[in-house]
């Protein structure tokens, strides 16, 4: 039984519908990324970083494929953007020292 288990997980990975899945979440991830280093420079406004992913996952909503892991994506940004503001990830990474 373990051993089924084991080989439907490699099957998973050898799919290539899986790593364009993905591929997706991976591009709304790095979306907010390129956003801001477009616009930040020619805005008046200092806009917290979170608001970039919130804007991929308001600009998903169009998508004709993936929206939803491009949603994922840009949620995992906005997330990632907030633990950084509040140290999260610091405290974290400290936690096995």
């Amino acid at each position: 039984m373990a051993s089924t288990k084991a080989m439907d997980s490699l099957d998973e990975l050898a799919d290539p519908e899986f790593w364009t899945k993905a591929g997706a979440v991976f591009a709304g991830f790095m979306a907010p990324t390129v956003v801001r280093n477009i616009a930040e420079p020619h805005s008046p406004w200092d806009v917290p970083d979170e608001l970039y992913g919130v804007g991929v996952i308001v600009g998903a909503q169009y998508s004709p494929e993936y929206k939803r892991h491009l949603m994922l994506g840009g949620g995992l940004y906005s997330v990632d953007k907030l633990a950084e503001r509040l140290n999260l990830k610091q405290h974290i990474s400290q936690v096995g020292n």
